[in-house]
């Protein structure tokens, strides 16, 4: 997500909120930044996927704007709709490759 800040106030404790629907798990929450007037900052967050099943992305933007004594401020984010599927694409692999990756995951397939 990219944040850009056009307001002339210090955005402290903005944090981007997520919370997931369906097999998909966010793998760890992404850090609190401070934005500095007319400012911006990129803010990653990985999500991790347990299936080919449709899932929904959920989020927020939180901060709190310095010399402000008002309460946090929330900025509710579009819902973000994504289809495992549409990521998945066809490859090959040999005998032997497939056989390796099967002995490395087999964890996985019980």
């Amino acid at each position: 997500i990219l944040l850009i800040l056009i307001a002339g106030d210090t955005l402290q404790n903005c944090t981007l909120e997520l919370a997931t629907l369906g097999d998909l798990k966010l793998v760890e929450k992404p850090q609190p930044v401070v934005l500095a007037p007319r400012d911006f900052c990129n803010i990653k967050a990985n999500v991790k996927v347990a299936s080919t099943e449709n899932g929904i992305i959920f989020g927020n933007i939180v901060y709190d704007v310095s010399g402000a004594a008002a309460d946090r401020n929330v900025v509710v984010l579009n819902d973000i709709h994504i289809d495992i599927m549409d990521y998945i694409v066809p490859a090959s692999c040999n005998d032997t490759e497939f056989r390796q990756m099967w002995a490395e995951f087999e964890w996985e397939n019980k």
